[in-house]
């Protein structure tokens, strides 16, 4: 692999034999939401492969099916380009969250939560914490979308998880707006601390006006 490549993804890590193709997605979808891999920059399935330790085959079906997803573009005949989000696509993207994934948390409290939903989401919203407290950038993206599409699954709905995780993969690619650095990670993490006591005491309407002020940081 090229210098720069490696280095652009200095995030991956080597997977296990035995997960290849659902790890690549994983791999290359971490790497591409922490910022590791740059917008407008080609990467050859084959190189990440080579990194990734494991054959081209999974890693460039990974890789298509992120650019189904529109993380990713093919560019034929040489590999794969990161996303440009333009300050357009950033404000649809953040429209479609407000369409969606807010009256689906909201419609979570106004259903009411089972027994197990609470303990559950109390664990979820202390890793956000707890990762928001370490500084590590990575690890609280994995925590913070754990904790929100455990709440959208609450509806049962397979397809709603299905776009608002979409949606929520294309609003974060480069970092998720650069949280650490402009140091909000603190800040974003305490927000959930509400969301997740709206959601316990049944009430939609604070769950409602409270994700649509966290999401807030994702306007253009």
């Amino acid at each position: 692999m090229p210098e720069n490549e490696a280095a652009s993804v200095s995030g991956l890590q080597i997977l296990q034999r035995g997960t290849l193709k659902d790890g690549a997605v994983e791999a290359v979808r971490s790497a591409l939401l922490a910022g590791d891999m740059v917008p407008g920059r080609i990467y050859s399935a084959n190189s990440l492969a080579a990194r990734l330790g494991v054959s081209n085959s999974p890693v460039r079906e990974a890789m298509m099916e992120l650019a189904g997803k529109g993380l990713l573009e093919v560019v034929r005949n040489r590999g794969f380009r990161v996303v440009e989000m333009t300050d357009a696509d950033r404000r649809e993207v953040y429209d479609l969250r407000l369409l969606v994934e807010v009256p689906a948390v909201a419609e979570v409290a106004r259903r009411g939560l089972a027994a197990d939903d609470e303990p559950e989401l109390r664990r979820l919203l202390k890793q956000v914490l707890a990762t928001a407290d370490s500084g590590d950038l990575r690890e609280y993206l994995d925590a913070d979308q754990a904790l929100h599409m455990r709440v959208v699954a609450l509806l049962g709905n397979r397809r709603l998880c299905g776009i608002v995780e979409n949606l929520r993969d294309q609003s974060r690619v480069r970092g998720s707006y650069r949280l650490a650095e402009r140091g909000m990670l603190a800040q974003s993490a305490q927000e959930h601390v509400p969301i997740v006591e709206a959601l316990i005491a049944g009430d939609a309407d604070a769950a409602n006006s409270l994700m649509i002020e966290h999401l807030a940081y994702a306007r253009p």
